[in-house]
């Protein structure tokens, strides 16, 4: 049981999001969520079960001008979506507040940075004519930051399997910009974990998960879970913590969709191709996984290819839950990137400073790489505002970095 509910609380940070209390809600509030009209019969979905079939017309909310124009042809809004994302947002906010009393406010999810790595992003010169959109327009080389990170909501020892995350800011990049949340004026983050769904795929069961297992207890949302037969949630969250030999040797996935230009749906992942390997320590330590990396890169440079995957099926494929894994050999992914990271020295306190400072979202990006979806729209959203609320709780500026 133990073990079920650490897969709980785990779950939350999956996409990067934790739980705390709503200001919808009062403190007796009880599991039937009063004041939450908009939802619907209390039942969970996902994957098949989703209420969004992407061909369907759906329960959708009307939206205003401006997000319209931000809202893409592949997406199906549910109706309440927002307000279930302006909850996550306070939760989380006063969940930060509580978990950090005093000193430096850390992230919601991913809070302990493993490294912060310069790299080179480099695009293919033969990338297929018609997704040479944005970034991938032309061949060339970007200088890159990469936030490599262990997903827990709390700072924990690397000994305890666990996710990874592996977000990239690209910069010195320049066109049309994603206009919401998105304060950088010239990078491209993209945002990957190392598994390919996230079990909690849609905003609704997201926020379910962060209501019930912070509002009430882990139990409880463990309880909804087995009672609507969502055993498979459970087991892709088993499936996917692992303790890994090194973060420069495992593959990732977006999990989420993106746009490619305005006639493509796609998902991203990194294929690990460096030629040195580590191993596992005989025995694990807290640190180990950084301590590989610093192996690794003391001598030797660290690569990836940056594979592109497109939408073949609306349905077999859907946009609105990131749930459901798009099959590689319906729609094979195809090399359009490569990422190299050249030996260095990345242990130092200046490091770990700039990695605090750094932000990453989704709506870091050019709007021809707009990130679409229910769990991106959350996100883009969520991110701005509580990376907000951090940099303001630690006195600190948001930056763009340069170089």
């Amino acid at each position: 049981m133990i073990k079920k509910l650490g897969m709980i609380l785990f779950a939350l940070a999956l996409a990067g999001l934790t739980g705390a209390k709503t200001a919808t809600t009062r403190e007796d509030d009880g599991p039937s969520r009063p004041g939450n009209e908009g939802y619907r019969g209390g039942a969970l979905k996902t994957g098949g079960d989703s209420a969004q079939n992407d061909g369907a017309e759906g329960n959708v909310t009307p939206v205003s001008a401006e997000e319209a124009g931000s809202i893409s042809t592949y997406e199906r809004v549910p109706a309440d979506e927002q307000r279930l994302i302006k909850d996550m947002v306070l939760l989380l906010q006063e969940k930060m507040s509580k978990d950090y009393p005093t000193g430096q406010i850390k992230r919601d999810a991913h809070p302990k940075t493993l490294a912060l790595l310069q790299a080179e992003f480099i695009v293919e010169p033969n990338i297929p004519p018609d997704l040479k959109n944005g970034l991938f327009a032309s061949p060339k080389a970007y200088p890159a930051w990469i936030r490599i990170s262990s997903s827990s909501g709390k700072i924990q020892s690397d000994k305890v399997k666990d996710v990874r995350g592996f977000a990239i800011k690209i910069m010195g990049v320049e066109g049309e910009r994603f206009e919401r949340q998105n304060e950088e004026k010239a990078t491209q983050d993209f945002i990957l974990m190392s598994y390919p769904v996230m079990p909690l795929g849609t905003v609704e069961l997201f926020h379910d998960a962060v209501y019930y297992s912070i509002k009430w207890s882990p139990v409880v949302f463990l309880s909804r879970l087995v009672l609507t037969g969502n055993f498979h949630i459970l087991n892709e969250l088993r499936k996917a913590r692992q303790n890994h030999t090194s973060p420069l040797d495992i593959r990732y996935w977006s999990t989420t969709p993106y746009l490619c230009g305005p006639d493509h749906s796609v998902k991203y992942s990194l294929v690990p191709t460096s030629l040195l390997k580590s191993s596992l320590p005989a025995q694990l330590t807290d640190n180990y996984l950084a301590e590989n990396m610093e192996k690794h890169l003391a001598a030797n440079e660290a690569s990836f290819d940056f594979m592109m995957q497109v939408q073949k099926d609306p349905v077999q494929m859907p946009v609105e839950d990131a749930g459901v894994e798009w099959s590689e050999k319906e729609a094979p992914f195809i090399k359009i990137a490569t990422l190299r990271i050249p030996s260095q020295m990345f242990r130092t306190l200046e490091r770990e400073e700039l990695a605090e400072d750094l932000s990453f979202s989704p709506a870091h990006s050019l709007a021809d790489h707009q990130a679409i979806g229910g769990i991106n729209r959350a996100r883009v959203e969520m991110y701005r505002h509580l990376s907000e609320f951090r940099h303001k709780q630690n006195n600190k500026q948001l930056i763009e970095p340069e170089k």
